[in-house]
C-alpha cells in the first residue's frame, strides 16, 4: 500500500534525480506536445521513399523452356504517374558511403576509448556522443537542407523517443522488484536464473527480464571472483535470444508486428531458439562448474534468510506497459486509421503488385531459356531485366509505405506524422512509470569525501529500490549514446534502403538469387552482422522490405525467410554491445556493482568464439536452401 506521504510529497532525491533524466525526456515529450499545435494542415507529406527493395514474391509460375525475352526499355511506370510519390527525405541513390564515417566513428568511440581514456569516457561519454552528432549533422544538414532535417526529425519522433520511453518504463518498473534472502550463485542456481530469464523474455520483453534479474544474479556471484562470463552469458540468453518468440520479446519482432505479421506466428521461432538456448545453457553450465572450482569455500552469511520478493505490484505495471503496447496497437488499426486511404489505393497496388510479377516472369524465362548465363552485371541483357524487377519491387514498397503513412491519423511536425496512437502509448508508459516511482520511491543520494555517490544515511532500510542498488546511470548512459548512433546511422539505413541504386547494393544482391528469389541463409548471416552493429530493430525493417514487404506473402510461401530475417535480427543482436540495448544496460548495471566487463571487442570475441559456432549450426539445420 502506497503511503499518503509519499504521493503527496515524493522524497526529495527522487525529484532530484528526475531531473537528471527529464531534460532529455522532457525533449522528446515536447516534440510530441508541440505536434499538436505545429500540424500543416494544407499538405499531407508522403513517408520517404523506399526505394528498388530487393527480393519479390516467389510463386509466379512460367512456361517451360521459352524463348528469350528482350531488356526493358526504360520507361517511367504508369502506376508510379498515377500516385504523388513524392519524397521528403534524402534519397539513398547516389549518397555516399562516406556519410558512414560519423557512425564509425561513434561506434570506434565505444569500442576504443573505454580502454584508451577509461576516466575521461565515464565522465564525457554524453559530450563524446554529441560531438559526433555535430560532426555528422552540421555538414549533413549543410548538404541536404530541408530533406536532411526531416530525415533527422524522422528517426527522432519515429523511432528513438518510442525506444527510449519504452525502455525507460520497463528499467523503472523492473528496477522496483527486489528478490531479498539467502541466493548463492552456484553454477545451478546460475543456469536456473538464466533459464527462467529466458523464458519470460518473450512475455515481458528481453529488457524487463534483463533488469528483473540482473540485479539478484549479481548479488548471489557477488562473492565470487568470476562473474564475467555470467553476465556474458547473461546478456546472450537474457537480453537477446529468449525474446524470440513474442513482438514483446524484441523490438525487430515488435516491428513486425506493426507492419502487419500475426502476432503469435513468431511463435515459429521456437524450433530454433529451443535449441540454441539450451546449447548455451549447457555450454554455461559446463563452464561456471569448471570456473566455480576455482572460488574456493564461499563465504559464511550467518542464519539464511528465505527468498522473498519486494516491490511486486510493478509486475502489474509491467504487465500494464505491455497491455499499453497493445492498445495503441489496437489504436493505430482502428480509431486513428483512415481506412479510405487504404480502399483508394488499392488499385494501384494490385497494379504495381501484378507488373512485378510480370518482370520476375521475364527475368526467369531469360535466366531458363540461357542457362549459361553469365548471371552477373555485365551482361546487360539479364541485368537489365534483374534491376526491373527490383525497380518494381521498389514501386510496391513505396507504394505499401505511403498507403501506412497517408493512413496514419497525427499531428504533423516539419512534415513528419507523429501517430496518435504513439502519443497515447508513449504517455502511458510515462505514467506508468511515475506511478512505478510512487510505489517504489526513488531514495536520496549523497556524495562522500571521496565524491562517490551513496545513499543517504536518512534513508529507510527497507527502501526496494536501495535495496536493488538502483540508479538512473544505466538508461542515461543508453539515452545519450543511442540517440548519437540512430542519428549518425541514417546514412546507412537510406544506402540500405535505396537497394541496387545505392552503394551498398553488393549486400542487397547477395540475399538474392539469379531470379531474384531469396538466399536465406544470406538473409540470416546479413541481417545478423548488420543487427550485431545497426540497432538490430532497423536492420530488419530493411531486409523486411528487401524481401517484398508483405507480411501475408512472408508468412506463406516465403515464410522461411522471414524465419531467417527475424533469427538473424533477434539472435546476432547478442554479438556486441549495440546490437540491442539492454545489452548496454545490463554491461553498465555489472559495472557500476564492480564486475569488470570486456571491452567492445573484448566481448566480441566471447560472442565469436561461442555464438558464431552454434550460429553455423542453425544454419546448416534451418536455413541452406
Amino acid at each position: 500500500m502506497v503511503r499518503l506521504n509519499k504521493l503527496v510529497r515524493p522524497p526529495n532525491l527522487m525529484m532530484k534525480r528526475l531531473t537528471q533524466i527529464l531534460p532529455l525526456l522532457a525533449a522528446l515529450v515536447f516534440c510530441n506536445v508541440t505536434s499538436l499545435w505545429a500540424q500543416d494542415g494544407n499538405n499531407t507529406p508522403s513517408i520517404p521513399a523506399i526505394t528498388n527493395e530487393a527480393g519479390a514474391n516467389n510463386t509466379a509460375q512460367t512456361d517451360p523452356k521459352p524463348k528469350a525475352p528482350s531488356a526493358p526499355e526504360k520507361k517511367t511506370n504508369s502506376t508510379e504517374q498515377a500516385v504523388d510519390l513524392t519524397d521528403h527525405g534524402v534519397p539513398g541513390k547516389g549518397l555516399s558511403v562516406l556519410w558512414v564515417i560519423p557512425f564509425l566513428g561513434m561506434l570506434l568511440s565505444i569500442a576504443i576509448m573505454p580502454l584508451v581514456a577509461p576516466h575521461f569516457w565515464h565522465g564525457n561519454y554524453g559530450k563524446v556522443a554529441a560531438g559526433w552528432i555535430v560532426v555528422f549533422s552540421i555538414p549533413f544538414l549543410a548538404t541536404f537542407g530541408g530533406k536532411g532535417f526531416y530525415e533527422i526529425v524522422h528517426i527522432v519522433l519515429l523511432d528513438f523517443v518510442p525506444f527510449i520511453i519504452l525502455l525507460g518504463a520497463l528499467f523503472t518498473a523492473a528496477g522496483g522488484i527486489c528478490v531479498t534472502g539467502s541466493l548463492r550463485g552456484t553454477p545451478i542456481v546460475n543456469t536456473a536464473i538464466l533459464f527462467i530469464g529466458t523464458v519470460l523474455a518473450s512475455w515481458m520483453g528481453t529488457t524487463g527480464a534483463a533488469m528483473l534479474l540482473i540485479r539478484p544474479l549479481l548479488r548471489a556471484n557477488a562473492w565470487r571472483k568470476h562473474q564475467v562470463h555470467v553476465v556474458v552469458f547473461f546478456i546472450f540468453l537474457v537480453a537477446n535470444i529468449g525474446g524470440s518468440l513474442t513482438p514483446l520479446g524484441d523490438p525487430p519482432l515488435f516491428l513486425g508486428f506493426l507492419k502487419g505479421v500475426d502476432f503469435f506466428w513468431t511463435m515459429k521461432l521456437l524450433p530454433v531458439m529451443t535449441p540454441v538456448a539450451l546449447v548455451l545453457l549447457v555450454i554455461f553450465f559446463m563452464f561456471d562448474t569448471y570456473k566455480f572450482k576455482d572460488e574456493g569455500a564461499p563465504p559464511d552469511d550467518g542464519e539464511k534468510a528465505p527468498l522473498r520478493l519486494r516491490g511486486s505490484f510493478n509486475f502489474v505495471l509491467i504487465g500494464c506497459i505491455i497491455g499499453a503496447i497493445l492498445f495503441s496497437k489496437s489504436l493505430a488499426d482502428g480509431y486513428f486509421k483512415d481506412t479510405s486511404v487504404g480502399e483508394k489505393m488499392a488499385t494501384q497496388i494490385e497494379q504495381a503488385e501484378t507488373e512485378m510479377k510480370a518482370a520476375k516472369d521475364k527475368l526467369k524465362e531469360y535466366v531458363e531459356a540461357n542457362p549459361e548465363g553469365p548471371f552477373e552485371q555485365s551482361n546487360t541483357a539479364y541485368f537489365d531485366l534483374r534491376k526491373d524487377h527490383l525497380d518494381k519491387v521498389g514501386l510496391v514498397n513505396k507504394l505499401r509505405a505511403k498507403r501506412t503513412h497517408d493512413e496514419t491519423l497525427g499531428p504533423h511536425v516539419f512534415h513528419v506524422i507523429v501517430p496518435w496512437a504513439n502519443i497515447v502509448r508513449d504517455g502511458l508508459l510515462i505514467l506508468i512509470a511515475i506511478i512505478s516511482l510512487l510505489y517504489t520511491p526513488m531514495y536520496r543520494m549523497v556524495r562522500d569525501e571521496h565524491g562517490h555517490e551513496k545513499p543517504a544515511d536518512d534513508v529507510p532500510a527497507d527502501n526496494v529500490r536501495m535495496q536493488n542498488g538502483f540508479t538512473w546511470e544505466p538508461i542515461l548512459e543508453v539515452a545519450k549514446l543511442f540517440i548519437a548512433i540512430f542519428i549518425c546511422m541514417i546514412p546507412a539505413l537510406k544506402i540500405l534502403q535505396a537497394g541496387v541504386e545505392g552503394e551498398l547494393s553488393s549486400v542487397i544482391l547477395a540475399v538474392q538469387s539469379p531470379v531474384n528469389d531469396p538466399i536465406n541463409t544470406m538473409y540470416f548471416w546479413l541481417t545478423g552482422i548488420l543487427s550485431s552493429f545497426l540497432d538490430n530493430a532497423p536492420t530488419y525493417v530493411v531486409f523486411f522490405n528487401t524481401a517484398g514487404g508483405d507480411p501475408t506473402t512472408l508468412m506463406g510461401p516465403m515464410a522461411q525467410t522471414l524465419l531467417a530475417i527475424s533469427c538473424g535480427a533477434v539472435f546476432m543482436g547478442a554479438n556486441t554491445y549495440i546490437g540491442n540495448a539492454p545489452n548496454f544496460m545490463v554491461k553498465a548495471i555489472a559495472e557500476e556493482n564492480g564486475v569488470k566487463m570486456p571491452s567492445f571487442f573484448g566481448y566480441m570475441a566471447w560472442s565469436i568464439a561461442i555464438l558464431i559456432p552454434v550460429f553455423a549450426v542453425v544454419t546448416y539445420f534451418f536455413f541452406m536452401s
